[in-house]
């Protein structure tokens, strides 16, 4: 900026200086010319006047005149008769007849003239200035001449002054144009810095000046402008993460595409739910980042409507999702479509929830059916008259009993499950785990056959552990019972141990194991790997399923080994 405004200044000056110079020389030239010639006459008459008063006595006179005052004057002087002969000349040369010169011709004629010219007889350019003579003894002219080169030299001397004054005033303009297009250009150069600082993201910057001229005022509105713009980006930046943040905590994927199906933002979830990286997003097209038809056919639904979808569908990635897709048109205030907002929620857990949810009601209602049929089937004997015969009545009694009594563990069982499942346990006190596993073995002793050894484990010491008793006892009722009903000869060994800081319980059998296909489900609700041995040993097919939940309560870890026909070991380590 200093430079164009120096170049400017510079330019400028330098052409008034040039026009000032030349209209100068212009003038001054003709007022020096208008000066000699006025010079020249003067002289030329001073000395016709010092003629006309001298009083000669012959010819020779004139000549002795033109000598004295030639020398005195440093001129050429010529005196010509009226009738063009040249009566006397400071070169003493014979010279012809000078009628014919212009200057002679107009003095002739009474005018006092200055003529310039070429001089024949000097070979050069002279200055001729001849006035009228008039004496009683002569009557003529009186010239006197100058060489133009003693006026070129005033010239030259003149154009050098002019040339040297210029030079000056020109290297004083840039000095002058210098400073003060750097001082101009100070503010200036401030703004542009600052306007350079802004650009890169500093909003902080602030011009001052004392300037009071429009470069203040300009100042003062970019720091206005400046203000404003920290206000509103600080604002943008507020919502803009304040938005991430939202976008973030959604547990639904959030994409946003453009008319061309170009991805505009996202969130995290959407990441988790695509398996898409970071950098496999930005730009790209979501058609080349995800393989759904449901997000397809929502898209193009939307594009046809203009209005909400909502769909649902298997997604295919490394684990097959189904997810929910709400796909809305993004609008401008004047109704223009900008692009479509997708929201994708993962329902996978949602439907295997709901899909349990069916299969618990149908195993309940079949498992309450089962023993409600027999019950009232032996009643309905009973009423008939069976009740008339007492061994009778008696084996039917014993059965509703017992069918009684597994439909009352089984409802027991439902509501324990859901009471563990709800994850509220306040009933919480330390608890001597040891001891409880002591009282849970003499409970079921009874339950042990001659040809099974149960076999009790445990350290010197292990550290109290801080639960509910009711429910420790509950799942080493449940794994303890499970070995013996499925261990008829053999041994079972009961374990209880503090190790890595955790409290580790390890119940193994020697019994009938099972094969590995059903060890992914036998902590599901009313999952039973021989179903007729089940119910004939009188389970719920709920026990496994507490025991998962207890140690899932307290923050535990559950692990089953087994294989058929060599036994089972059921490990849980509880965190203190």
């Amino acid at each position: 900026m200093q430079k164009k405004l120096f170049l400017s200044y510079l330019i400028i000056i330098t052409l008034v200086l040039l026009i000032s110079i030349t209209s100068f020389w212009s003038r001054g030239y003709e007022f020096i010319d208008q000066q000699g010639q006025d010079y020249y006459i003067m002289q030329a008459q001073i000395l016709a006047d010092t003629f006309e008063k001298e009083n000669f006595e012959g010819k020779a006179a004139y000549n002795d005149f033109i000598m004295e005052y030639s020398k005195k004057y440093d001129i050429r002087i010529t005196l010509i008769d009226s009738l063009g002969n040249v009566v006397g000349d400071t070169t003493q040369e014979s010279l012809e007849n000078h009628a014919t010169r212009e200057e002679v011709a107009k003095a002739l004629n009474g005018e006092s003239v200055v003529v310039n010219r070429y001089s024949q007889t000097m070979g050069q350019d002279y200055s001729y200035s001849a006035v009228p003579v008039n004496t009683d003894e002569f009557k003529g002219v009186l010239r006197i001449s100058v060489p133009l080169d003693e006026i070129a030299t005033l010239d030259e001397n003149l154009i050098k002054a002019i040339a040297t004054t210029t030079f000056l005033s020109l290297v004083i303009v840039c000095i002058a144009a210098f400073f003060y297009s750097r001082i101009l250009a100070k503010p200036i150069n401030e703004i542009t810095n600052a306007a350079e600082k802004i650009s890169e993201g500093d909003y902080n910057i602030k011009i001052y000046t004392d300037e009071t001229d429009q470069i203040g005022i300009l100042a003062g509105a970019f720091n206005s402008m400046t203000k404003n713009l920290r206000t509103t980006i600080s604002a943008l930046t507020q919502r803009n993460t304040e938005l991430e943040a939202m976008l973030s905590s959604m547990a639904s994927g959030v994409v946003a595409i453009d008319d061309g199906s170009l991805i505009l933002f996202h969130n995290r979830s959407f990441m988790d739910i695509t398996e898409a990286k970071e950098e496999d997003l930005n730009g790209k097209s979501l058609y080349s980042i995800v393989r759904s038809s449901v997000i397809f056919d929502v898209l193009e639904g939307v594009k046809q409507s203009n209005e909400t979808e909502v769909r649902e569908g298997i997604l295919n990635v490394s684990i097959n999702k189904i997810i929910k897709v709400t796909a809305t048109p993004i609008s401008l205030s004047a109704g223009q479509s900008i692009g479509i907002l997708l929201i994708l929620d993962d329902i996978t857990q949602i439907r295997k929830l709901e899909n349990m949810r069916s299969d618990f009601v149908s195993n309940v209602t079949h498992e309450l059916k089962t023993p409600l049929t027999s019950i009232r089937g032996f009643i309905d004997t009973l009423k008939n008259g069976a009740i008339e015969d007492k061994a009778v009545a008696h084996k039917f009694l014993d059965i509703i009993d017992v069918e009684a009594e597994r439909l009352f563990s089984l409802i027991q069982d439902i509501l324990l499950l859901s009471e563990i499942e709800s994850k509220k346990d306040k009933e919480l006190m330390t608890c001597r785990v040891d001891k409880t596993i002591g009282e849970v073995i003499e409970l079921l002793r009874p339950k042990i056959t001659e040809n099974v050894e149960l076999i009790y484990e445990q350290d010197s010491y292990v550290r109290p552990y801080s639960c509910n008793p009711d429910r420790m006892k509950q799942l080493m009722i449940n794994l303890v019972d499970n070995a013996i009903k499925y261990t008829e000869q053999g041994t079972i060994k009961v374990e209880c141990k503090e190790e890595n800081n955790k409290l580790l319980l390890r119940v193994s059998d020697t019994g009938i194991g099972m094969a590995g296909e059903h060890l992914s489900r036998i902590f599901e609700r009313f999952y039973r790997v021989d179903k007729g041995r089940a119910r004939k040993q009188g389970g719920t097919g709920l026990g496994l399923s507490i025991v998962k939940h207890i140690v899932e309560l307290y923050g535990g870890r559950i692990r089953v080994d087994s294989e058929e026909n060599k036994g089972t070991t059921f490990e849980i380590r509880l965190p203190y």
